[in-house]
């Protein structure tokens, strides 16, 4: 099955994958619902002058659990991720106890990235520039929430506009994209989870909009959607920071990075 999550629909959709790879109809379409956040943030960095896209339904990013049990989807507008079970034989959504968890308003979930261990949940927000942990029961499929902190350096203030967020392959650091600041704010992954600031990487663009490591975890690449480029930065595995390589790709507005494993034909 394949997971859509329709940005400017406010929806969510379940596709068959067929045998010769094409797409079949919707087994399941869920419509987000509710009251629409304020256009502030409340957790927005102090100065911030941005409005955010609180004018409807937002749903921003579907997902899988590591166990392929529940599926998870954000609101970016309801400030909302849903939590749903999921039937692997007819690709049927149904609603969890609970069905969703609320952040703060105005703050717009955006992406989220499991821990490798698959008990923590990181959680970006597009407007209030943060990140929330959250412990993940892999039995109930439900998020409790631990922390919050700032993707940005302790002596910022201004707009922002978060974008990617990525645990490193193993699970040490997190990796988060902050937009307007034009950096990857590095956290460090303590032992029950929790993050520490560790630095910000410029990242030789502007508008970093989406990032990713390569196969080996030791490169990692990110799309500066308005520079029209991609640049590749080398990753300290020990540290958690980033070397710029001084190796652009001129790409025209990127806005996704994925890697693909082709294996060789026989």
């Amino acid at each position: 099955f394949l997971l859509i999550a329709n940005y400017f629909g406010g929806s969510v959709s379940v596709l068959p994958i067929l045998e010769d790879g094409s797409l079949g109809e919707a087994t399941d379409v869920k419509n987000d619902a509710g009251k629409i956040g304020p256009t502030t943030a409340v957790n927005a960095p102090e100065g911030s002058f941005a409005f955010s896209g609180h004018d409807r339904t937002h749903a921003h990013m579907i997902q899988s659990d590591p166990s392929g049990r529940f599926v998870l989807h954000v609101d970016l507008g309801l400030d909302k991720i849903y939590i749903w079970r999921f039937d692997e034989n007819t690709g049927k959504l149904t609603a969890n106890d609970p069905p969703a968890i609320s952040l703060p308003p105005g703050d717009g979930p955006r992406h989220f990235h499991f821990h490798p261990n698959g008990r923590w949940f990181y959680s970006i927000q597009e407007e209030g520039s943060t990140i929330v942990l959250f412990d993940y029961d892999s039995k109930r499929g439900t998020l409790s929430s631990r922390q919050t902190i700032s993707t940005l350096p302790p002596e910022f203030k201004g707009s922002n506009f978060c974008s990617e967020i990525l645990v490193s392959p193993d699970g040490k650091f997190v990796y988060a994209g902050n937009r307007l600041h034009d950096s990857i704010g590095i956290f460090a992954v303590g032992p029950e989870g929790e993050l520490t600031w560790v630095a910000d990487e410029w990242t030789r663009g502007n508008y970093p909009r989406s990032f990713s490591f390569d196969p080996t975890g030791n490169f990692l690449y990110c799309g500066n959607q308005r520079a029209d480029n991609i640049a590749i930065f080398q990753v300290n595995t020990s540290t958690g920071k980033l070397k710029f390589t001084n190796h652009y790709a001129a790409v025209g507005n990127p806005s996704h990075i994925v890697f693909l494993d082709l294996a060789e034909k026989q």
